[in-house]
């Protein structure tokens, strides 16, 4: 299992445009895809699971892939995160 963690910089938090962008990229991998706030956890694959979530600015989450392309997915939603805004470089 593979996972990063960040803080969400966008000033709507995870908001509906984004949850289905992450969503999107994730459904592209066999790997069971998860974000997890706090306690609670949601299937990346389906963008009304992670509205359910309601992060919010500020919020420490992490998005874990487990399955044979881990690694893909992985470094591919590190790259929309950021370029999306949700998380920047710094």
């Amino acid at each position: 299992m593979k996972q990063f963690e960040f803080v969400v910089q966008d000033a709507m938090g995870i908001h509906a445009r984004s949850a289905g962008d992450m969503a999107a990229a994730a459904k592209q991998f066999t790997s069971l895809i998860k974000l997890k706030k706090e306690e609670k956890e949601a299937d990346l694959k389906d963008p009304l699971a992670i509205m359910r979530l309601a992060i919010k600015q500020e919020e420490r989450v992490i998005i874990s892939a487990a399955g044979e392309d881990e690694n893909q997915a992985i470094q591919q939603l590190k790259d929309l995160i950021e370029k999306i805004g949700l998380n920047k470089s710094r």
